[in-house]
């Protein structure tokens, strides 16, 4: 009896150990789509810098700017910036509205205010202690997709929600004619 439970143990801690030891710790990227003529994409750079130059934080993360402000020089990047934008944007069941734009792993910010810095923050370290997918690079590779199985969730609810109440209706208006 002691040599099977030593045995369940033994295979508990095999199987369990990985997914405690998962959190990988590695740099994770915090991406942000940008336009250099807009002051909340500066306060949000000057967040990062700061965060950046933070002796515990700093090494957590490494910051890739899109820049969405066209220029005659960087037309075909911008265009391919912003095209990534919408994409990523769409992922999140959105429209690509303006910028800042700040996605770690796989959340999203949609402009910035100094009131945001502790999720922010909050983020990243949960991101880089964390096994969370990288959703822009996913999205660049072709590896990820706009998700649409909310909206197709929220379609069949609202399906059964209203045949329900067509057949409640229905079946009220049997009872009243039949009396």
């Amino acid at each position: 009896m002691k040599k099977i439970c030593s045995l369940i143990l033994i295979v508990l801690t095999f199987f369990g150990l990985p997914s405690l030891v998962s959190a990988s710790d590695e740099v994770i990227n915090v991406y942000i789509f940008k336009s250099s003529t807009c002051p909340h994409c500066e306060q949000a750079l000057e967040f990062f810098g700061n965060l950046k130059n933070d002796s515990e934080y700093g090494s957590y993360f490494n910051l890739v700017e899109f820049e969405t402000y066209k220029t005659v020089e960087n037309a075909e990047e911008v265009n391919r910036n912003v095209e990534l934008a919408e994409k990523v944007s769409k992922y999140f069941g959105q429209s690509f509205e303006g910028v800042p734009l700040i996605v770690i792993g796989d959340k999203h910010f949609d402009g910035y205010a100094s009131s945001m810095d502790d999720d922010i923050i909050n983020t990243i370290i949960t991101t880089y202690h964390g096994d969370v997918k990288d959703v822009v690079a996913g999205i660049q590779n072709g590896t990820l997709k706009p998700s649409y199985f909310d909206a197709i969730m929220t379609g069949i609810i609202i399906v059964v929600f209203v045949v329900g109440i067509g057949y409640f209706v229905y079946a009220a208006r049997k009872n009243v004619t039949e009396e």
